[in-house]
């Protein structure tokens, strides 16, 4: 049913828009006066549009990017009142942002019916450069920035491993932060609220002559939703209730300190990037509420490099980088008292402490040549070598417990270097080449050929393509097929975890393959609408899962959806988004996708009431979430959560911003695993007063 009304929608507007192409060819006598009126008309649709480098690595208009792309803006940002990286990303249509059931309740994304636990599937980029954790292959473990800082978040859906290898499987986000490369005005600000909430930033640029320098900080810290209280958990199912903490709250105390520093001179540049973040747990380690958990990363990149235009065709750019990692953890798996199956009693709780130490160093050379007419040719070479080190420590398990010891109290041992650690040290080196033609064979048509070979150490080579044919079809309307194919890596836990009662790894593993099908539409009707509207289809083989307490590449997922936003701007105060998306993707059983919403709407109004006060207003609808078919728990309720934030510029330099979440307290759930019978709850209503100053 939702597939054809999806169909009826994108033949109604095919035919709206030859119509309306049809009477603007007619209102000219010559082809010669149609071509010249086109290109008038596109300076007036797109002339405002912005620019994405996403989608090719090349920066290129939004209309014209070989996907569907999306873009978020420092304003919007402020516009909305943020507190997060992940509630911007939620605004984009498609994407649904949900905690993980297994790691820790780590914010997830949601992408066309790709949902998962881990959450692999997506590679997050800051500033190019990828925050992807080697034991899990997701995005290091409580990952947050500060929103202050960013200058843009650019946002594709679907494949793109052909220009950024693996785990480009779902999507791509790749968050753009004030610096060297862009103008932004220097500010500072404060911004205090719900939940024990304080952050403070700093963003300073300063350019003379050839040297451009930037600085820019961010520190924020919140206690967390104490009124996201469960009622049970893992110990009630094992029969230990009055060891529980629940009835409690999930722990989702979060405290990160963001610092990035650029330096660019006549081509030559550094970057520096510094991220500590710690916080809980949420419903702990293994679904038992625990107030004594934490968690904390480190993560220290530095670049330096060189670009330059060789000729006015030539460009190139080479840079080395070093990028350290550290993950701490400190979890109390069960408290005070546990008698476990081993015949022990843990006076001082079942406590393990793991820690892993990332480690990637390499370079990268990207060259572009548009010497030959009509091409844009794009080459990228590299080599990357990623170290992972790992220690654990603990209190209970082999090698720590003795033969007949009945109690054991809270002291820690280290297994490493023993056969009982979790995991050993491991290392991988990738080399990799891309090659990309971007070909303009006529006035209106594009096509964008991609591929890219990537050989890793471990587990062999992979090669990605890419192709899309992107048609001015009229002056208002851009038409774009596109195919990419894109895999994601095994991560060093699927390889070779061991001394885990639940899973074990599997050297033998495979990548994760995919092959998608989009056809996408940009149309302008007029000046004041655009209409975005995509269908897709793709076949994701070789998926990771655990048969048999073993992981292996058992599983396949189809998905056919669509996506669809209008942006209205209704008068020069007044601007409206809507947007749709709905997928229908299924597993080898040909079962739903659990826990992975089939629809979902958005709507955003921004209104500028006065000269110095505007709105911002955003609800979005998550629906129709099927559980797992070994899930006997009623079906999950639909949800519905709105936000206000209205911003003042009534002083000098100085922007006041109130910003509500949740205004209507809507008792919001994502899927647990069903250790948590009654699953999580999202934050109730909460306020925000931030004070920002431009100097």
């Amino acid at each position: 049913m939702s597939f054809t009304v999806n169909f009826l929608s994108l033949s109604i507007i095919t035919v709206l828009t030859l119509n309306s192409a049809t009477l603007s060819a007619n209102e000219y006598s010559t082809q010669e006066e149609v071509l010249d009126a086109d290109e008038e008309s596109l300076a007036d649709f797109y002339g405002d549009e912005e620019f994405v480098s996403i989608a090719t690595g090349t920066k290129k208009p939004i209309h014209k990017a070989p996907s569907v792309a999306t873009v978020i803006t420092s304003d919007d940002i402020q516009a909305m009142g943020a507190n997060t990286i992940h509630q911007v990303i939620e605004t984009v249509t498609g994407i649904h942002t949900y905690p993980s059931n297994v790691n820790r309740m780590n914010p997830s994304y949601s992408i066309r019916g790709i949902h998962t636990a881990e959450n692999s599937q997506v590679l997050v980029l800051v500033n190019g450069v990828r925050t992807t954790y080697a034991f899990n292959g997701a995005k290091w473990n409580i990952f947050d920035l500060g929103v202050n800082l960013i200058d843009r978040v650019e946002v594709i859906r679907g494949p793109g491993s052909a220009v950024y290898g693996a785990d480009a499987y779902s999507g791509v986000v790749n968050v753009i932060t004030k610096g060297t490369e862009n103008d932004f005005k220097n500010d500072t600000g404060i911004k205090t609220g719900s939940f024990d909430t304080q952050s403070t930033w700093f963003n300073y640029g300063y350019q003379q002559d050839d040297l451009k320098l930037s600085f820019n900080s961010q520190w924020q810290n919140t206690e967390g939703d104490t009124s996201r209280v469960v009622q049970t958990d893992l110990l009630h199912l094992l029969g230990l209730s009055d060891l529980s903490n629940a009835p409690g709250a999930l722990d989702t105390r979060h405290r990160y300190v963001d610092l990035h520093a650029q330096l660019d001179y006549k081509g030559a540049y550094a970057n520096l990037w510094r991220l500590d973040i710690e916080g809980g747990t949420g419903a702990g380690a293994a679904q038992a509420l625990s107030n004594s958990d934490e968690t904390s990363g480190k993560q220290t990149n530095i670049k330096i490099g060189y670009k330059t235009a060789i000729t006015d065709d030539l460009t190139i750019d080479i840079n080395l980088y070093h990028q350290k990692y550290e993950s701490f953890s400190y979890f109390k798996i069960f408290p005070n008292g546990y008698n476990h199956t081993d015949g022990v009693e843990y006076t001082e709780g079942f406590i393990g402490a793991p820690q892993t130490e990332d480690t990637n160093y390499g370079f990268k050379l990207t060259s572009t040549y548009s010497g030959i007419n009509q091409h844009n040719f794009r080459v990228e070479l590299g080599h990357k070598d990623t170290e992972e080190i790992t220690d654990e420590w603990k209190n209970f398990g082999p090698g720590i417990i003795e033969l007949g010891q009945t109690t054991q109290d809270g002291t820690l041992t280290s297994v490493k270097g023993t056969p009982y650690i979790f995991l050993g040290d491991h290392n991988r080196r990738l080399s990799y080449i891309s090659l990309q033609d971007e070909w303009a064979f006529a006035s209106d048509w594009e096509f964008t050929a991609g591929i890219r070979y990537d050989d890793y150490s471990d587990f062999g080579s992979t090669i990605n393509p890419r192709l899309a044919l992107v048609w001015q079809t009229q002056h208002n309307l851009t038409t774009k097929l596109l195919y990419g194919s894109a895999f994601r890596a095994p991560s060093f836990g699927e390889l070779y975890s061991s001394n885990n009662p639940v899973l074990l790894g599997n050297s033998a593993l495979t990548p994760e393959e995919i092959d998608t099908w989009e056809l996408a539409l940009d149309y302008r009707p007029s000046f004041d609408w655009k209409i975005f509207f995509n269908i897709y289809k793709y076949q994701a083989s070789d998926l990771i899962s655990v048969v048999a307490g073993i992981k292996q590449n058992a599983l396949k997922q189809d998905g056919i959806g669509s996506e669809f936003e209008a942006h209205w701007q209704v008068n020069d105060q007044l601007k409206i988004k809507m947007g749709y998306a709905w997928q229908g993707a299924k597993d080898n059983d040909n079962n739903s996708i659990a826990d992975a919403p089939q629809d979902t709407f958005d709507i955003t109004i921004q209104w500028q009431v006065f000269t110095d006060l505007s709105l911002y207003a955003n609800s979005f609808w998550i629906t129709n979430r099927d559980r797992a078919t070994t899930d006997s728990r009623p079906e999950m309720d639909d949800y519905h959560l709105t936000n206000l934030t209205l911003n003042y510029t009534g002083f000098d330099n100085i922007t006041l911003t109130l910003a509500a979440k949740n205004v209507f307290d809507s008792n919001a759930r994502e899927a647990s695993n069903g250790v948590i019978a009654e699953d999580y709850p999202l934050e109730q209503h909460g306020y925000w007063l931030t004070a920002s100053y431009q100097y």
